[in-house]
């Protein structure tokens, strides 16, 4: 009777440890799909999301390791296992949330490139037809040079938006359009100049 109670004592100590096993499929599963959407770009694009997985993937591998320095005889990786799990889950929705974001700034960027290129065509335009005189002519080669600089920051946004750095691409033309616009009012005075001789 003794050693049949010993035998189901240790018998049911192997189904608790056999209970306890770490989740290591749910820890590498999670860990792929946190690398899957940091390649998606998830840092940039949808950061909340990005840093609740990581944040919860964290806590699962902190909860793990507690567990971990622990008598097997009294390991649980329940809490664990569950946090990889929803780690995955979010990983995956950041990656997807990415993908949309950044289709939807290619788009605006593209957009914004074209008219960054329809506002210096105009700027070139007006320059072109700017009255020179002795009031200006200084002005007018200084705006001649911000414009060429202009445009020379244009085709640096449109190759980053060709190598799909999209937010970057955007800071940058934004910049230009700002900068376009201000030429524009700088052709404006020296016109003015031109024609009164004095600002």
């Amino acid at each position: 009777m003794i050693r049949y109670g010993k035998f189901a004592l240790a018998l049911a100590l192997l189904v608790v440890v056999g209970c306890s096993k770490p989740p290591e499929m749910e820890m590498k599963a999670a860990n792929d799909a946190l690398a899957a959407a940091k390649s998606a770009e998830a840092e940039q694009y949808a950061p909340k999301a990005y840093r609740t997985a990581n944040d919860t993937l964290g806590a699962a591998s902190a909860a793990k390791a507690e567990q971990d320095a622990k008598f097997a005889l009294f390991r649980s990786y329940s809490g664990s296992k569950n946090l990889f799990v929803r780690a995955e889950a979010l990983a995956k929705e950041a990656a997807t949330a990415a993908a949309t974001e950044k289709a939807r700034v290619k788009a605006e960027v593209e957009g914004m490139l074209t008219q960054a290129k329809s506002d210096l065509d105009s700027a070139s335009a007006a320059l072109a037809k700017a009255p020179v005189g002795k009031g200006n002519k200084a002005d007018i080669e200084l705006i001649k040079n911000d414009l060429a600089s202009t445009m020379t920051a244009y085709d640096d946004a449109q190759m980053d938006y060709n190598n799909g750095k999209y937010l970057t691409a955007r800071s940058k033309v934004n910049a230009v359009m700002q900068r376009t616009a201000s030429i524009m009012q700088q052709i404006e005075q020296a016109k003015a100049m031109a024609k009164g001789g004095k600002r």
